[in-house]
């Protein structure tokens, strides 16, 4: 990796990352907020809900494929243009969405142009800041988490002024064009790409049993994750009959302890270790859900400060699957992050009936149920390696 990149242009493309990622979240975040909204605006229930999120997902999918071949072909900043842009004219779009087709296709074209977004952001870092990849990696994800907390504070109080959900998406749409103008003017160095030499046989890489347990593991931490930043607004709403105002109290609250735990968990994993620091993180996250869901109304708080057991789960477990398959780690990121978005959508397909099937305050026992799961495929892992 060249490191002939002056500090002012560092200082200048991280400031382009922070600014891209934080944005990303106050648009990501907004969802959980509106759909209340949507199911009645639009008269429909939390089946077609799921359905909508379902169909987005495979806009994720379908872009980490190209966004990755485009990448490597035409360089990061390319498409960390077409994604920025992509997601800009989207949001732009909001205020046309006047049926529940052209809502799941807001959300399918959004998903594809994140993923072009993601794949450049997370890709860049490493090659601006040689040494401290880990550091600056979990600072850029720091400024998801801020920009989360900041949503939720903004979009309780606007939704309560009775300030329509397009209203807030057209000007979050000017706010992302801007991360358009930043790439712009950003130089990124070129990098130095070292062969990998290392022979691995791939038929016998997916044969491997732990290459099924970590997927799995995967998708349900993922969903265990999903329920809280998609879910838990509708869960307070339905539930106990909040106003959009007092249920992004405690949404607010979830995400600040979310950028707690993504500032201060990588800290806290280094020095207990790893393995041991994720399986407490998992554990407490269920615990925290299930204790939350048992006290009801006054459990929220608890289920809240779980943000600070989900911030670190998901991008640890990439580490431990590097560490894991260090023959063929891409490869295994690759598969497994594949395998859990297909899983997710089917998840996520399966939450919304069950919103309508059972109530919301039932089915969120889930999010204790997933992540339990989770943390006991993390301890078969951890033996499973051990013995290897």
């Amino acid at each position: 990796m060249t490191n002939n990149i002056g500090k002012s242009n560092r200082i200048y493309i991280f400031f382009t990352l922070f600014y891209a990622y934080f944005v990303l979240a106050l648009f990501e975040c907004a969802r959980g907020s509106f759909i209340p909204f949507f199911i009645n605006d639009f008269s429909i229930n939390n089946s077609s809900i799921s359905i909508i999120i379902s169909i987005s997902q495979f806009g994720c999918v379908s872009g980490y494929f190209l966004a990755g071949n485009a990448s490597q072909k035409y360089g990061q900043k390319f498409t960390f243009i077409i994604g920025t842009l992509l997601c800009s004219i989207v949001a732009l779009s909001s205020l046309f969405l006047n049926n529940v087709v052209l809502l799941c296709l807001f959300y399918f074209l959004f998903n594809f142009g994140r993923s072009f977004l993601c794949i450049s952001v997370d890709s860049i870092v490493p090659m601006v800041s040689f040494g401290y990849e880990v550091l600056f990696i979990n600072l850029t994800h720091l400024m998801y988490g801020i920009g989360s907390f900041t949503g939720q504070k903004i979009y309780g109080n606007l939704l309560f002024n009775n300030v329509s959900w397009k209203s807030i998406y057209f000007v979050l749409g000017f706010v992302f064009l801007l991360s358009v103008v930043f790439v712009l003017f950003i130089k990124i160095p070129r990098a130095r790409y070292v062969e990998n030499k290392v022979e691995y046989n791939k038929k016998e890489f997916y044969k491997n049993p732990l290459l099924i347990i970590f997927i799995v593991c995967f998708a349900l931490n993922a969903a265990g994750e999903g329920m809280m930043t998609t879910w838990f607004i509708n869960y307070m709403s339905s539930s106990y009959n909040f106003t959009p105002l007092d249920a992004a109290k405690y949404s607010s609250i979830f995400f600040i302890a979310f950028s707690l735990g993504r500032l201060l968990g990588g800290f806290i994993l280094h020095k207990i270790g790893t393995m041991k620091g994720l399986k407490i993180f998992m554990g407490m996250a269920a615990i925290c859900v299930a204790l939350g869901l048992v006290l009801k109304e006054n459990g929220l708080i608890i289920m809240s400060i779980a943000g600070f057991f989900f911030s670190v789960t998901y991008p640890t477990l990439v580490v431990v699957i590097s560490s894991t398959f260090k023959e063929c780690s891409s490869l295994a990121i690759g598969t497994i992050t594949t395998y859990n978005s297909l899983i997710y959508i089917g998840i996520t397909m399966i939450i919304g009936f069950l919103n309508d099937a059972m109530g919301s305050y039932t089915t969120f026992y889930l999010t204790a149920i997933f992540m339990a799961v989770a943390l006991f495929l993390l301890i078969i892992i951890d033996k499973k390696t051990i013995k290897s």
